[in-house]
């Protein structure tokens, strides 16, 4: 794929937002099951069985970390700020 520098560059940190919600997302989804009494294994299992979904980064624990995925939704958060649109989604996963 040929695009852009800045396409590219959000392109990164898209990809890696989008992978930390997810697992915020599914972290959720845990506490949730824990108040309902069932087993988040269960649902994310059968969430992972939808192929628009897939069953990647569909694991609760204690969060997101490592090296990209803090800096990339830091980033992306940056990068909408200074261009004046909201990033409502990943500043609430950034937190």
């Amino acid at each position: 794929m040929i695009t852009s520098l800045e396409a590219a560059e959000l392109t990164k940190y898209a990809a890696n937002a989008f992978l930390a919600t997810k697992i915020s997302f599914i972290n959720e989804v845990a506490n949730l099951c824990d108040k309902i009494g069932c087993d988040v294994h269960d649902v994310a299992r059968a969430m992972g069985m939808d192929r628009r979904i897939g069953g990647k980064f569909l694991h609760p624990g204690p969060g997101f970390g490592g090296s990209c995925f803090p800096k990339d939704t830091q980033a992306f958060a940056s990068v909408a700020r200074r261009f004046d649109t909201d990033s409502l989604i990943v500043d609430a996963v950034s937190k």
